[in-house]
C-alpha cells in the first residue's frame, strides 16, 4: 500500500495508507497516527473516544478524517467482534447508526462514508466498481472466527446483487503474525473454524514460542472461498505492534488503549 498526504486546511495535511484495489470514484484510506491535534500518549490522530482523550481533540481530529474524506457524514457503528453487517442508507442519523452493535457497515449511498476502528484488529475495505456498493468491516479474531468476511460478501450480494469475483478488497495494517502470540484456546477456536488451520498457515507454530495467529492469511482465505479472486485482494504487510517507525496504535504493543485508527471507504465524494 501506498502513504499519500492529504490537505485540510492551512497547511495541515493528514497521511493515510491507499490500496490499488479500491478504484476510482470510491474515495477510501487507512489512518496513522499523524495529522491530529491529540496530545501525548494520544497523539496526535486519535479517532476513538473512550480512552480518555480530550472531547475537543478528538472531534478535531474526526472533523479532519470528513474533510479528506469528502464524505457528507461518516458512519461507525458500536463494534462488538462478531459478525453483524449492518447497512446505511441516506438520511440515516449517524448518532443512532452508532448504537447499532455491528462489526460491519455497507452502503451504496453516493457521499456516505462507512468508518471502522481498530489498534491491532483488521480494518477491511470492500468495493463493487459494478453497483457502486461498499463495506467497512471491522476484523479481530473473534470476528474472524465468526466469518465477518464472509458475512461481507454475502450481505452486499443480498442487498445490492454484488457478485463476488467483481468486488475490490483492502486489508489495512492489523498485528501480524510476528507478534499475535495466542492462548490455546484461541488456536482451538481457528481449528474448529477451520480443520485445516495449521496445514493453511493461519496458526503458525514455532519451538520454544506460543502459538501465534497469522490474521491476515485467514481473511484473505476467507475472502477467496467467499468468491473473491486473489488478485482482487490487497493485504498491507504492516504489523501495528511493531512497526519500527511506531506509525499506529496498538494495544499489543503499549499494553493498554492510547487511541485508535480508522479505516474509510465512501462510495463517491459527496
Amino acid at each position: 500500500m501506498e502513504t499519500k498526504s492529504f490537505p485540510v486546511e492551512g497547511g495541515v495535511s493528514v497521511p493515510l495508507l491507499v490500496s490499488a484495489s479500491i478504484p476510482a470514484p470510491f474515495r477510501h484510506g487507512f489512518s496513522t497516527r499523524a495529522g491530529g491535534v491529540s496530545a501525548a500518549p494520544y497523539e496526535s490522530l486519535n479517532l476513538g473516544g473512550k480512552w480518555g482523550d480530550s472531547p475537543e481533540n478528538v472531534a478535531e481530529n474526526r472533523r479532519r478524517l470528513l474533510v479528506i474524506s469528502g464524505a457528507r457524514a461518516m458512519y461507525a457503528a458500536c463494534q462488538v467482534h462478531g459478525a453483524r453487517v449492518v447497512r446505511v442508507t441516506a438520511g440515516d442519523d449517524p448518532d443512532v447508526v452508532k448504537r447499532e452493535e455491528a462489526d460491519g457497515l455497507c452502503s451504496d449511498g453516493a457521499g456516505l462514508g462507512l468508518a471502522v476502528k481498530v489498534a491491532d484488529c483488521a480494518p477491511v475495505l470492500i468495493a463493487d466498481p459494478r453497483t457502486g456498493a461498499c463495506a467497512a468491516l471491522h476484523a479481530g479474531w473473534r470476528g474472524t472466527v465468526a466469518g465477518v468476511a464472509t458475512a461481507g460478501v454475502e450481505t452486499l450480494a443480498r442487498g445490492f446483487g454484488c457478485r463476488p469475483e467483481d468486488l475490490r478488497v483492502a486489508l489495512g495494517p492489523c498485528i501480524g503474525p510476528c507478534c499475535f502470540d495466542v492462548g490455546l484456546q484461541v488456536v482451538a477456536a481457528f481449528e474448529a473454524a477451520w480443520p485445516g488451520a495449521r496445514a493453511a498457515g493461519v496458526v503458525v507454530e514455532t519451538a520454544g514460542f506460543q502459538p501465534r495467529i497469522d490474521l491476515r492469511r485467514c481473511l484473505r482465505l476467507q475472502f477467496q472461498e467467499a468468491g473473491v479472486l486473489p488478485e482482487n485482494i490487497e493485504v498491507s504487510s504492516d504489523c501495528t505492534a511493531c512497526d519500527p517507525a511506531g506509525r499506529f496504535y496498538s494495544f499489543r504493543h503499549s499494553g493498554r488503549l492510547t487511541g485508535q485508527l480508522v479505516g474509510f471507504i465512501v462510495a463517491s465524494p459527496g
